[in-house]
Protein backbone atom coordinates (compact mmCIF):
# COMPACT_ATOMS: atom_id res chain seq x y z
CA UNK A 1 0.00 0.00 0.00
CA UNK A 2 1.21 3.70 -0.82
CA UNK A 3 1.14 6.00 1.59
CA UNK A 4 -0.77 9.44 0.23
CA UNK A 5 1.59 11.52 2.83
CA UNK A 6 4.86 9.80 4.06
CA UNK A 7 5.62 9.44 7.18
CA UNK A 8 8.16 11.82 7.38
CA UNK A 9 6.58 14.74 5.38
CA UNK A 10 3.87 14.42 8.09
CA UNK A 11 6.69 14.56 10.86
CA UNK A 12 8.15 17.62 9.07
CA UNK A 13 4.37 19.20 8.71
CA UNK A 14 3.67 18.96 11.93
CA UNK A 15 7.06 20.30 13.32
CA UNK A 16 6.30 23.13 10.80
CA UNK A 17 3.05 23.72 12.57
CA UNK A 18 3.95 23.74 16.15
CA UNK A 19 6.85 26.53 15.00
CA UNK A 20 4.26 28.98 13.23
CA UNK A 21 1.97 28.77 16.65
CA UNK A 22 4.86 29.40 18.53
CA UNK A 23 5.90 32.50 16.93
CA UNK A 24 2.39 33.52 16.78
CA UNK A 25 2.42 33.14 20.48
CA UNK A 26 5.78 34.91 20.86
CA UNK A 27 4.53 37.84 18.76
CA UNK A 28 1.38 38.12 20.44
CA UNK A 29 2.48 37.71 24.06
CA UNK A 30 6.46 38.71 23.99
CA UNK A 31 8.44 37.39 27.46
CA UNK A 32 5.28 36.13 28.60
CA UNK A 33 5.10 33.23 25.60
CA UNK A 34 5.20 30.06 26.31
CA UNK A 35 4.29 27.90 23.48
CA UNK A 36 8.20 27.26 22.39
CA UNK A 37 9.10 25.81 25.13
CA UNK A 38 5.83 23.42 25.70
CA UNK A 39 6.26 21.88 22.26
CA UNK A 40 10.23 22.16 22.54
CA UNK A 41 9.65 19.25 25.51
CA UNK A 42 7.03 17.16 23.80
CA UNK A 43 9.60 17.48 20.88
CA UNK A 44 12.38 15.98 23.04
CA UNK A 45 10.38 14.10 24.39
CA UNK A 46 9.85 12.44 21.63
CA UNK A 47 13.18 12.53 20.31
CA UNK A 48 14.18 9.91 23.48
CA UNK A 49 11.38 7.62 22.39
CA UNK A 50 12.67 7.81 18.79
CA UNK A 51 16.61 6.88 19.89
CA UNK A 52 15.43 4.67 22.26
CA UNK A 53 12.63 2.93 20.16
CA UNK A 54 15.26 2.63 17.33
CA UNK A 55 18.01 1.05 19.99
CA UNK A 56 15.64 -1.58 21.38
CA UNK A 57 14.11 -2.79 17.61
CA UNK A 58 17.88 -2.71 16.04
CA UNK A 59 18.95 -5.18 19.23
CA UNK A 60 15.30 -7.67 19.52
CA UNK A 61 15.27 -7.91 15.71
CA UNK A 62 18.17 -9.66 15.88
CA UNK A 63 17.15 -11.63 18.82
CA UNK A 64 13.95 -12.83 17.11
CA UNK A 65 13.36 -11.67 13.19
CA UNK A 66 10.08 -14.02 13.15
CA UNK A 67 8.57 -11.31 15.78
CA UNK A 68 8.92 -8.70 13.28
CA UNK A 69 8.38 -10.93 10.15
CA UNK A 70 5.26 -12.61 12.03
CA UNK A 71 4.42 -10.62 14.33
CA UNK A 72 5.01 -7.16 12.81
CA UNK A 73 3.96 -7.86 9.27
CA UNK A 74 7.81 -6.84 8.22
CA UNK A 75 9.13 -8.21 4.85
CA UNK A 76 11.76 -11.09 5.88
CA UNK A 77 14.93 -10.66 4.46
CA UNK A 78 17.73 -8.31 3.63
CA UNK A 79 17.65 -5.50 5.70
CA UNK A 80 14.97 -6.45 8.02
CA UNK A 81 17.12 -5.47 11.46
CA UNK A 82 17.03 -1.74 9.68
CA UNK A 83 13.27 -1.64 9.08
CA UNK A 84 12.67 -2.83 12.30
CA UNK A 85 14.28 -0.14 13.74
CA UNK A 86 13.02 2.09 11.31
CA UNK A 87 9.54 1.01 13.11
CA UNK A 88 10.92 1.28 16.70
CA UNK A 89 12.08 4.86 16.03
CA UNK A 90 8.40 5.72 14.36
CA UNK A 91 6.30 3.98 17.22
CA UNK A 92 8.87 5.40 20.14
CA UNK A 93 8.24 8.56 18.81
CA UNK A 94 4.88 8.41 18.82
CA UNK A 95 4.90 7.30 22.40
CA UNK A 96 7.31 9.74 23.98
CA UNK A 97 5.84 13.00 22.34
CA UNK A 98 2.15 11.21 23.66
CA UNK A 99 3.78 10.99 27.23
CA UNK A 100 5.71 14.17 26.90
CA UNK A 101 2.30 15.98 26.08
CA UNK A 102 0.53 14.37 28.92
CA UNK A 103 3.32 15.37 31.28
CA UNK A 104 3.44 18.58 30.08
CA UNK A 105 -0.51 18.69 30.44
CA UNK A 106 0.17 17.74 34.31
CA UNK A 107 2.56 20.50 34.80
CA UNK A 108 0.94 23.37 33.20
CA UNK A 109 -2.88 23.02 33.08
CA UNK A 110 -5.82 21.93 35.38
CA UNK A 111 -4.43 22.87 38.75
CA UNK A 112 -4.46 26.28 40.89
CA UNK A 113 -1.14 25.60 41.21
CA UNK A 114 1.78 27.36 39.46
CA UNK A 115 3.31 25.44 36.91
CA UNK A 116 6.49 23.67 37.14
CA UNK A 117 9.61 25.00 35.51
CA UNK A 118 10.63 23.16 32.41
CA UNK A 119 13.67 22.58 33.51
CA UNK A 120 12.66 20.09 36.31
CA UNK A 121 10.57 18.75 33.21
CA UNK A 122 13.77 17.89 31.63
CA UNK A 123 15.56 16.68 34.25
CA UNK A 124 12.66 13.71 34.58
CA UNK A 125 13.20 12.49 31.04
CA UNK A 126 15.35 9.23 32.48
CA UNK A 127 12.48 8.69 34.14
CA UNK A 128 10.72 6.82 31.36
CA UNK A 129 13.92 4.93 29.87
CA UNK A 130 15.26 3.56 33.02
CA UNK A 131 11.80 1.80 33.59
CA UNK A 132 11.04 0.89 30.59
CA UNK A 133 14.57 -0.71 30.27
CA UNK A 134 14.11 -2.11 33.83
CA UNK A 135 10.54 -3.31 33.20
CA UNK A 136 11.23 -5.45 29.83
CA UNK A 137 14.18 -7.11 31.32
CA UNK A 138 12.68 -8.74 34.07
CA UNK A 139 9.53 -9.30 32.02
CA UNK A 140 12.10 -11.21 29.66
CA UNK A 141 13.59 -12.77 32.41
CA UNK A 142 10.47 -13.96 34.78
CA UNK A 143 8.16 -14.19 32.12
CA UNK A 144 9.21 -15.81 28.81
CA UNK A 145 8.09 -18.93 29.18
CA UNK A 146 4.57 -17.80 29.41
CA UNK A 147 2.38 -17.85 26.81
CA UNK A 148 -0.91 -16.77 27.49
CA UNK A 149 -1.95 -16.22 23.60
CA UNK A 150 -0.85 -19.02 22.66
CA UNK A 151 1.70 -17.88 20.25
CA UNK A 152 3.38 -21.23 20.66
CA UNK A 153 0.71 -22.84 19.20
CA UNK A 154 0.47 -20.74 16.59
CA UNK A 155 3.91 -21.24 15.37
CA UNK A 156 4.40 -24.93 16.03
CA UNK A 157 5.39 -26.36 12.74
CA UNK A 158 6.18 -22.96 11.27
CA UNK A 159 9.74 -22.59 14.11
CA UNK A 160 11.90 -24.62 15.73
CA UNK A 161 11.44 -24.49 19.53
CA UNK A 162 14.03 -22.13 20.45
CA UNK A 163 12.88 -19.47 18.04
CA UNK A 164 9.31 -20.01 19.06
CA UNK A 165 11.10 -19.30 22.89
CA UNK A 166 12.75 -16.11 21.44
CA UNK A 167 9.51 -14.68 19.35
CA UNK A 168 7.83 -14.90 23.08
CA UNK A 169 11.10 -13.34 25.10
CA UNK A 170 11.01 -10.64 22.74
CA UNK A 171 7.17 -10.45 22.88
CA UNK A 172 7.57 -9.78 26.46
CA UNK A 173 10.23 -7.17 26.03
CA UNK A 174 7.72 -5.12 24.63
CA UNK A 175 4.92 -5.88 27.10
CA UNK A 176 8.05 -4.55 29.59
CA UNK A 177 8.78 -1.61 28.01
CA UNK A 178 5.11 -0.51 27.65
CA UNK A 179 4.36 -1.01 31.27
CA UNK A 180 7.64 0.62 32.25
CA UNK A 181 6.40 3.52 30.43
CA UNK A 182 3.17 3.50 31.74
CA UNK A 183 4.65 2.97 35.17
CA UNK A 184 6.87 6.65 34.70
CA UNK A 185 4.50 8.69 33.30
CA UNK A 186 1.83 7.97 36.36
CA UNK A 187 5.17 8.89 38.95
CA UNK A 188 5.86 11.99 37.06
CA UNK A 189 2.58 12.88 37.33
CA UNK A 190 2.15 12.18 40.43
CA UNK A 191 5.56 13.95 41.45
CA UNK A 192 4.66 16.84 39.20
CA UNK A 193 1.24 17.53 41.60
CA UNK A 194 3.07 17.41 44.78
CA UNK A 195 5.97 20.13 43.72
CA UNK A 196 3.13 22.57 42.25
CA UNK A 197 1.89 22.22 45.49
CA UNK A 198 4.73 22.72 47.40
CA UNK A 199 5.83 25.71 45.03
CA UNK A 200 2.31 27.39 46.11
CA UNK A 201 3.27 27.39 49.49
CA UNK A 202 7.07 27.89 49.32
CA UNK A 203 5.79 30.94 47.15
CA UNK A 204 3.09 31.98 50.03
CA UNK A 205 5.59 32.03 52.65
CA UNK A 206 7.93 33.94 50.72
CA UNK A 207 10.57 31.44 50.58
CA UNK A 208 12.35 30.03 47.81
CA UNK A 209 12.56 26.08 47.10
CA UNK A 210 15.06 25.46 44.81
CA UNK A 211 14.14 21.74 44.46
CA UNK A 212 11.15 22.63 42.22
Amino acid sequence: MIEAVPYWCRIALLLLLLSLIATIDRLRNGPKATRVKEYSFVVVSGVVGALFGLLNDLITSSISPEYFSFGKGLNPGDGLTVRAGILGMKAGLSAGAIAGAICLYASTRGCLYPPLAYRRLLGVLWRPVVLATAAALMMALFFRRLDPFGFSRQLEGILEPRRIQRFLTVWWIHCGLYLGLLVSVVWIIVDIARLRKRQQYVGAAGGVDRRA
